[in-house]
């Protein structure tokens, strides 16, 4: 691809700007105060194919390579960043908490077991079925990740602590109606699963 044969030479873009989608267009990034913008650009991190972890504010080149695509010995990108991403984030995030918003395919690139932190969050998303029945939602999943980013940056100290992450979700509502459900979230083995229903 053309973008791929000239990553050397070709213009960049902090790569908050460079990645798009609805769930870039949630976040919102330009419209965070500065508080919230300087928690965004120091604590969040975006798996890469081509360059395995970026901060948003890091300046990338326009690149084609997704995480599934197989490259070395049809190793896939997640295969051959695993070791390297699971080191650096074990030896950053130790005793920190995780929100761990990584589609299936880029949850791959690390392995959680290897890296010590103090919590890790994750979320599904419910909705009801015409026939009343409770099932995960994902045509919504991408904007309402990038919502519950842009609010967890923008109340950065209560959603770096264990203890206070609870409060902080009761105080997030999705436009699209999607708001905390304390009941149905679950922990086991450090690893907390949020759970937001449609009301």
């Amino acid at each position: 691809m053309a973008e791929n044969a000239e990553l050397d030479t070709a213009p960049t873009l902090p790569a908050i700007e460079r990645y798009t989608g609805v769930m870039y267009d949630a976040i919102d990034h330009q419209s965070l105060d500065g508080d919230a913008r300087e928690v965004f650009g120091n604590s969040v991190i975006i798996i890469s194919g081509l360059f395995g972890m970026v901060r948003p504010f890091d300046m990338i080149p326009a690149y084609k390579l997704k995480m599934g695509g197989k490259l070395l010995r049809g190793k896939t990108c997640s295969a051959i960043w695993k070791r390297v991403i699971t080191k650096s984030m074990a030896e950053s995030a130790e005793g920190s908490v995780i929100w761990d918003l990584l589609p299936i395919e880029h949850s791959a690139a690390w392995d959680s077991s290897r890296v010590p932190y103090k919590t890790r969050f994750t979320v599904k998303f419910l909705e009801r079925s015409p026939a009343g029945e409770l099932r995960t939602i994902n045509h919504w999943s991408k904007l309402l990740k990038g919502a519950l980013i842009r609010h967890l940056v923008s109340n950065g100290d209560a959603a770096g602590s264990a203890d206070s992450t609870l409060d902080l979700l009761a105080g997030f509502s999705h436009p699209e109606g999607y708001v905390f459900d304390p009941e149905r979230t679950s922990e086991a083995d450090s690893v907390t699963e949020i759970v937001f229903i449609k009301r």
